[in-house]
Protein backbone atom coordinates (compact mmCIF):
# COMPACT_ATOMS: atom_id res chain seq x y z
CA UNK A 1 0.00 0.00 0.00
CA UNK A 2 2.98 2.09 0.30
CA UNK A 3 3.30 1.88 -3.85
CA UNK A 4 1.26 4.55 -4.54
CA UNK A 5 2.90 6.59 -2.69
CA UNK A 6 6.07 6.29 -3.74
CA UNK A 7 4.68 6.40 -7.18
CA UNK A 8 3.38 9.99 -6.07
CA UNK A 9 6.72 11.00 -5.51
CA UNK A 10 8.27 9.44 -8.06
CA UNK A 11 6.05 11.45 -10.78
CA UNK A 12 5.60 14.44 -9.06
CA UNK A 13 9.14 14.83 -8.87
CA UNK A 14 9.10 15.18 -13.28
CA UNK A 15 6.46 16.10 -14.06
CA UNK A 16 5.15 18.45 -11.35
CA UNK A 17 4.74 22.22 -13.01
CA UNK A 18 6.63 24.87 -11.61
CA UNK A 19 3.26 26.84 -11.04
CA UNK A 20 1.45 23.99 -9.59
CA UNK A 21 4.47 23.28 -7.18
CA UNK A 22 2.13 24.78 -3.93
CA UNK A 23 -0.10 21.61 -5.12
CA UNK A 24 3.14 19.33 -4.74
CA UNK A 25 3.85 20.84 -1.54
CA UNK A 26 0.75 18.90 0.03
CA UNK A 27 1.17 16.43 -2.04
CA UNK A 28 4.96 15.72 -0.20
CA UNK A 29 2.85 15.55 3.22
CA UNK A 30 0.06 13.48 2.04
CA UNK A 31 3.19 11.13 0.76
CA UNK A 32 5.34 10.77 4.19
CA UNK A 33 1.38 10.51 6.02
CA UNK A 34 0.71 7.23 3.48
CA UNK A 35 3.97 6.06 3.79
CA UNK A 36 4.68 6.05 7.10
CA UNK A 37 1.18 5.00 8.32
CA UNK A 38 1.10 2.12 6.25
CA UNK A 39 4.52 1.18 7.78
CA UNK A 40 3.50 0.97 11.37
CA UNK A 41 0.67 -1.15 10.20
CA UNK A 42 2.98 -3.35 8.24
CA UNK A 43 4.80 -3.71 11.81
CA UNK A 44 1.82 -4.67 13.46
CA UNK A 45 -0.63 -6.78 11.12
CA UNK A 46 -2.82 -7.02 14.01
CA UNK A 47 -6.36 -8.40 14.15
CA UNK A 48 -9.14 -6.57 16.03
CA UNK A 49 -11.16 -8.28 18.23
CA UNK A 50 -14.37 -6.42 19.92
CA UNK A 51 -15.29 -8.59 23.27
CA UNK A 52 -17.89 -6.97 24.39
CA UNK A 53 -16.90 -3.45 25.38
CA UNK A 54 -12.93 -4.45 25.09
CA UNK A 55 -10.99 -3.98 22.16
CA UNK A 56 -7.83 -6.75 22.12
CA UNK A 57 -5.44 -6.65 19.52
CA UNK A 58 -3.31 -9.62 18.38
CA UNK A 59 -0.09 -8.82 16.82
CA UNK A 60 1.15 -10.62 14.17
CA UNK A 61 3.82 -8.61 12.58
CA UNK A 62 7.78 -7.92 12.86
CA UNK A 63 7.00 -5.85 16.06
CA UNK A 64 6.10 -9.16 18.04
CA UNK A 65 10.15 -9.72 18.14
CA UNK A 66 10.14 -6.47 20.08
CA UNK A 67 7.35 -5.71 22.44
CA UNK A 68 3.69 -5.62 23.04
CA UNK A 69 4.53 -1.83 23.84
CA UNK A 70 6.15 -1.35 20.27
CA UNK A 71 3.12 -3.02 18.50
CA UNK A 72 0.75 -0.82 20.43
CA UNK A 73 2.58 2.52 19.87
CA UNK A 74 3.18 1.33 16.48
CA UNK A 75 -0.84 1.01 16.30
CA UNK A 76 -1.05 4.04 17.98
CA UNK A 77 0.93 6.22 14.56
CA UNK A 78 -1.14 4.26 12.24
CA UNK A 79 -4.29 5.11 14.24
CA UNK A 80 -3.40 8.99 13.83
CA UNK A 81 -2.17 8.60 10.26
CA UNK A 82 -5.16 6.96 9.22
CA UNK A 83 -7.51 9.73 11.13
CA UNK A 84 -5.02 12.51 9.08
CA UNK A 85 -6.45 12.07 5.77
CA UNK A 86 -9.49 14.05 5.64
CA UNK A 87 -7.53 16.95 7.21
CA UNK A 88 -4.91 16.48 4.31
CA UNK A 89 -7.58 16.11 1.87
CA UNK A 90 -9.29 19.57 3.14
CA UNK A 91 -5.57 21.44 3.25
CA UNK A 92 -5.65 20.27 -0.30
CA UNK A 93 -8.82 21.87 -1.55
CA UNK A 94 -7.95 24.93 0.14
CA UNK A 95 -4.76 24.95 -1.70
CA UNK A 96 -6.36 24.55 -4.88
CA UNK A 97 -9.35 26.78 -4.10
CA UNK A 98 -6.22 29.57 -3.47
CA UNK A 99 -4.68 28.51 -7.05
CA UNK A 100 -7.57 28.94 -8.91
CA UNK A 101 -8.40 32.59 -7.31
CA UNK A 102 -4.73 33.70 -8.58
CA UNK A 103 -3.39 33.36 -5.19
CA UNK A 104 -0.49 31.64 -5.20
CA UNK A 105 0.05 31.05 -1.94
CA UNK A 106 3.30 30.64 -0.18
CA UNK A 107 5.18 27.58 0.49
CA UNK A 108 5.12 29.07 4.79
CA UNK A 109 1.69 29.48 4.73
CA UNK A 110 0.87 26.13 3.27
CA UNK A 111 2.93 24.67 5.78
CA UNK A 112 0.91 26.35 8.38
CA UNK A 113 -2.44 24.85 6.77
CA UNK A 114 -0.52 21.49 7.86
CA UNK A 115 0.38 22.14 10.82
CA UNK A 116 -2.73 24.03 12.48
CA UNK A 117 -5.30 22.02 10.35
CA UNK A 118 -3.72 18.40 10.00
CA UNK A 119 -1.65 18.08 13.11
CA UNK A 120 -3.92 18.84 16.59
CA UNK A 121 -6.84 16.07 16.30
CA UNK A 122 -4.76 13.49 14.95
CA UNK A 123 -2.16 13.78 17.56
CA UNK A 124 -4.70 14.10 20.39
CA UNK A 125 -6.80 10.87 18.93
CA UNK A 126 -3.17 9.02 18.93
CA UNK A 127 -2.26 10.43 22.52
CA UNK A 128 -5.59 9.93 24.29
CA UNK A 129 -5.37 6.50 22.87
CA UNK A 130 -2.07 4.94 24.04
CA UNK A 131 -3.04 6.52 27.55
CA UNK A 132 -6.04 4.25 27.78
CA UNK A 133 -4.32 1.22 27.00
CA UNK A 134 -4.76 -1.80 29.73
CA UNK A 135 -2.15 -4.16 31.13
CA UNK A 136 -1.94 -7.39 28.69
CA UNK A 137 -2.45 -9.45 31.69
CA UNK A 138 -5.77 -7.95 31.80
CA UNK A 139 -6.07 -8.11 28.20
CA UNK A 140 -5.32 -11.71 27.68
CA UNK A 141 -7.75 -12.37 30.61
CA UNK A 142 -10.33 -10.75 28.78
CA UNK A 143 -9.94 -12.97 25.44
CA UNK A 144 -9.90 -16.24 27.37
CA UNK A 145 -13.09 -15.48 29.03
CA UNK A 146 -14.65 -14.66 26.40
CA UNK A 147 -12.58 -16.74 23.41
CA UNK A 148 -10.38 -18.92 25.10
CA UNK A 149 -9.64 -20.41 21.89
CA UNK A 150 -7.63 -17.85 20.53
CA UNK A 151 -5.52 -17.60 22.96
CA UNK A 152 -1.86 -18.76 23.10
CA UNK A 153 1.41 -18.08 25.01
CA UNK A 154 3.46 -17.14 22.65
CA UNK A 155 0.88 -14.40 21.21
CA UNK A 156 1.36 -10.76 21.43
CA UNK A 157 -2.38 -9.37 23.06
CA UNK A 158 -2.64 -5.91 24.00
CA UNK A 159 -5.67 -3.53 23.96
CA UNK A 160 -8.57 -1.28 25.60
CA UNK A 161 -10.19 -2.62 28.86
CA UNK A 162 -12.97 -0.46 28.54
CA UNK A 163 -13.29 2.47 25.36
CA UNK A 164 -16.28 3.45 27.27
CA UNK A 165 -13.69 5.16 29.51
CA UNK A 166 -12.97 8.97 29.55
CA UNK A 167 -10.25 8.98 27.77
CA UNK A 168 -11.30 6.75 24.92
CA UNK A 169 -14.20 8.39 24.91
CA UNK A 170 -13.20 11.51 23.31
CA UNK A 171 -11.12 9.57 21.15
CA UNK A 172 -13.44 8.37 19.58
CA UNK A 173 -15.33 10.91 19.17
CA UNK A 174 -12.77 12.84 17.48
CA UNK A 175 -12.31 10.21 14.98
CA UNK A 176 -16.10 9.91 14.40
CA UNK A 177 -18.17 12.99 15.53
CA UNK A 178 -15.59 15.91 14.70
CA UNK A 179 -14.75 14.60 10.90
CA UNK A 180 -18.23 15.39 10.09
CA UNK A 181 -17.81 19.40 10.09
CA UNK A 182 -14.75 18.96 8.06
CA UNK A 183 -16.26 17.01 5.49
CA UNK A 184 -18.98 19.53 5.04
CA UNK A 185 -16.31 22.16 4.44
CA UNK A 186 -14.91 20.01 1.73
CA UNK A 187 -18.18 19.54 0.05
CA UNK A 188 -18.88 23.97 0.32
CA UNK A 189 -14.76 24.04 -1.24
CA UNK A 190 -15.50 21.86 -3.40
CA UNK A 191 -18.65 23.54 -4.91
CA UNK A 192 -16.41 26.75 -4.75
CA UNK A 193 -13.35 25.11 -6.97
CA UNK A 194 -15.98 23.90 -9.56
CA UNK A 195 -17.14 27.55 -9.89
CA UNK A 196 -14.47 28.49 -10.97
CA UNK A 197 -13.09 26.02 -13.41
CA UNK A 198 -16.85 26.86 -14.96
CA UNK A 199 -15.75 30.61 -14.44
CA UNK A 200 -12.61 29.78 -16.50
CA UNK A 201 -14.44 28.34 -19.20
CA UNK A 202 -14.41 31.47 -21.69
CA UNK A 203 -10.41 31.34 -21.39
CA UNK A 204 -10.12 27.11 -22.91
CA UNK A 205 -11.01 25.36 -25.91
CA UNK A 206 -13.65 22.61 -26.38
CA UNK A 207 -11.00 20.30 -26.06
CA UNK A 208 -10.06 21.69 -22.78
CA UNK A 209 -13.09 22.08 -21.26
CA UNK A 210 -13.61 17.91 -21.10
CA UNK A 211 -10.43 18.09 -19.06
CA UNK A 212 -12.67 20.31 -16.33
CA UNK A 213 -14.96 17.31 -15.97
CA UNK A 214 -11.84 14.97 -15.53
CA UNK A 215 -11.14 17.32 -12.46
CA UNK A 216 -14.60 17.51 -11.09
CA UNK A 217 -14.24 13.97 -11.22
CA UNK A 218 -11.22 14.06 -9.24
CA UNK A 219 -12.62 16.46 -6.74
CA UNK A 220 -16.03 14.32 -6.21
CA UNK A 221 -13.93 11.01 -5.88
CA UNK A 222 -11.95 12.48 -2.89
CA UNK A 223 -15.24 13.62 -0.90
CA UNK A 224 -16.73 10.28 -1.72
CA UNK A 225 -13.83 8.29 -0.52
CA UNK A 226 -14.03 9.62 3.73
CA UNK A 227 -17.26 9.09 4.16
CA UNK A 228 -17.20 5.41 1.87
CA UNK A 229 -14.26 4.26 4.26
CA UNK A 230 -16.28 5.27 7.34
CA UNK A 231 -18.69 2.81 6.62
CA UNK A 232 -16.88 -0.16 5.52
CA UNK A 233 -14.55 0.03 8.47
CA UNK A 234 -17.20 0.18 10.86
CA UNK A 235 -19.35 -2.58 8.94
CA UNK A 236 -16.87 -5.38 10.22
CA UNK A 237 -17.04 -3.72 13.66
CA UNK A 238 -20.42 -4.15 14.43
CA UNK A 239 -21.16 -7.55 13.09
CA UNK A 240 -18.59 -8.31 15.85
CA UNK A 241 -19.93 -6.22 18.62
CA UNK A 242 -23.27 -7.77 17.90
CA UNK A 243 -21.53 -11.29 17.76
CA UNK A 244 -22.90 -11.99 14.47
CA UNK A 245 -19.44 -12.98 12.23
CA UNK A 246 -16.40 -14.16 14.32
CA UNK A 247 -13.58 -15.07 11.40
CA UNK A 248 -10.14 -13.93 11.70
CA UNK A 249 -10.30 -12.20 8.59
CA UNK A 250 -13.15 -9.75 9.81
CA UNK A 251 -11.09 -9.26 12.50
CA UNK A 252 -7.99 -8.46 10.04
CA UNK A 253 -9.82 -6.70 7.72
CA UNK A 254 -10.76 -3.45 10.07
CA UNK A 255 -7.26 -2.13 9.97
CA UNK A 256 -7.16 -2.51 6.39
CA UNK A 257 -10.58 -0.57 5.45
CA UNK A 258 -9.29 1.85 8.18
CA UNK A 259 -6.38 2.46 6.04
CA UNK A 260 -8.07 2.46 2.55
CA UNK A 261 -7.96 6.34 2.53
CA UNK A 262 -4.00 6.57 2.91
CA UNK A 263 -4.38 4.40 -0.47
CA UNK A 264 -7.05 5.67 -2.55
CA UNK A 265 -6.57 9.30 -2.18
CA UNK A 266 -3.27 9.50 -3.58
CA UNK A 267 -4.00 7.31 -6.26
CA UNK A 268 -7.37 9.38 -7.21
CA UNK A 269 -4.58 12.30 -7.66
CA UNK A 270 -2.30 10.27 -9.55
CA UNK A 271 -5.14 8.97 -12.11
CA UNK A 272 -6.68 12.19 -12.47
CA UNK A 273 -3.61 14.73 -12.49
CA UNK A 274 -2.36 14.11 -16.20
CA UNK A 275 1.24 15.10 -15.74
CA UNK A 276 1.54 12.72 -12.63
CA UNK A 277 0.38 9.85 -15.21
CA UNK A 278 3.09 11.00 -18.06
CA UNK A 279 5.26 8.80 -17.59
CA UNK A 280 6.92 5.91 -19.73
CA UNK A 281 4.88 2.54 -18.54
CA UNK A 282 7.42 0.18 -20.04
CA UNK A 283 9.75 1.32 -17.55
CA UNK A 284 9.87 -0.06 -13.85
CA UNK A 285 11.93 2.16 -11.78
CA UNK A 286 14.33 0.20 -8.94
CA UNK A 287 12.87 0.80 -5.68
CA UNK A 288 16.69 2.12 -4.70
CA UNK A 289 15.87 4.74 -7.13
CA UNK A 290 12.47 5.39 -5.41
CA UNK A 291 13.80 6.13 -2.60
CA UNK A 292 16.51 8.15 -3.41
CA UNK A 293 13.98 10.31 -5.28
CA UNK A 294 11.37 9.95 -1.85
CA UNK A 295 14.79 11.40 0.06
CA UNK A 296 15.55 14.07 -2.67
CA UNK A 297 11.91 15.40 -3.01
CA UNK A 298 11.70 16.09 1.02
CA UNK A 299 14.57 17.77 1.05
CA UNK A 300 12.93 20.27 -2.18
CA UNK A 301 15.84 19.07 -4.36
CA UNK A 302 13.85 17.88 -7.05
CA UNK A 303 14.47 19.81 -10.08
CA UNK A 304 11.22 20.85 -11.15
CA UNK A 305 9.58 22.31 -7.65
CA UNK A 306 13.19 23.90 -6.62
CA UNK A 307 12.46 27.19 -8.56
CA UNK A 308 8.92 27.80 -7.12
CA UNK A 309 9.76 29.86 -4.86
CA UNK A 310 10.55 32.61 -7.62
CA UNK A 311 7.61 31.41 -9.43
CA UNK A 312 4.98 34.24 -10.44
CA UNK A 313 1.72 33.76 -8.61
CA UNK A 314 -0.51 31.73 -11.11
CA UNK A 315 -3.09 33.17 -13.11
CA UNK A 316 -6.28 31.84 -15.04
CA UNK A 317 -3.75 31.73 -18.65
CA UNK A 318 -1.69 29.44 -16.45
CA UNK A 319 -3.94 27.12 -15.66
CA UNK A 320 -5.64 27.04 -18.99
CA UNK A 321 -2.88 26.44 -20.74
CA UNK A 322 -2.23 23.88 -18.24
CA UNK A 323 -5.28 22.31 -18.82
CA UNK A 324 -4.71 22.44 -22.53
CA UNK A 325 -1.68 20.47 -21.76
CA UNK A 326 -4.27 17.54 -20.28
CA UNK A 327 -6.38 17.39 -23.29
CA UNK A 328 -3.64 17.47 -25.62
CA UNK A 329 -2.09 14.53 -23.83
CA UNK A 330 -5.14 13.00 -22.90
CA UNK A 331 -6.71 13.17 -25.96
Amino acid sequence: MCFSGERICHESLRNTPKSFASFGLVMKFQVIVDILTNLAATAVMNRTIIAGNSYVYIAHGPCTLLSSSVCFYSYGIMVMGASMTIYIVLVSFIVRLQIMRNRQPSNRLIILHILVITVPVPSTVKALFIVSRSEDSVMRNILQNRLPNYVNREATIFGIEDVRNATMSISLSLMIIAIIPIYFVILLLRSKIIRCLQDMGEFISGKTKKMNAQFEKMLTLQCIVPPVVFVLTMLPIQLEYLELIRHPIIEAIINIFARLSTLLSPLIVLFHIVPYRKFDRTSKPKLKYLFRALAGWIKGKERSLCASAQANAITNADIAIFLKNFSDDKL
